[in-house]
């Protein structure tokens, strides 16, 4: 999960790692650790973010896979001056599923 964190969430768990390694510092090593429960809302908070823009990336790649195989279907019925339009439609389509495929690549 390649960018799960944020450059915000990244702080806020340093923050935390510090805050902990001074307690431990000032009181030893018994009082180490109680950051658990931030720690696994930043985590979970992530994770929710993750799981959000894959359900979003893969159905705008089934969309674009839906849009392309109408685009086929209409060039493929299309006759004279309806075929270059269907042709270009055909392309763009092509080009949409390209992209949504490029997004959609990180979450599998």
């Amino acid at each position: 999960m390649p960018a799960k964190y944020t450059a915000g969430e990244i702080a806020q768990l340093a923050r935390l790692e510090l805050r902990s390694a001074r307690r431990v510092v000032r009181a030893g090593s018994e009082h180490a650790g109680g950051n658990d429960n931030a720690q696994n809302r930043i985590h979970d908070r992530a994770q929710q973010r993750w799981q959000r823009e894959a359900q979003i990336a893969l159905g705008a790649l089934a969309d674009a896979e839906n849009e392309l195989a109408r685009a086929e279907h209409t060039l493929r019925t299309a006759r004279g001056s309806e075929k270059a339009a269907a042709r270009r439609a055909r392309n763009d389509a092509k080009s949409k599923v390209r992209r949504a495929e490029s997004a959609a690549r990180r979450y599998r």
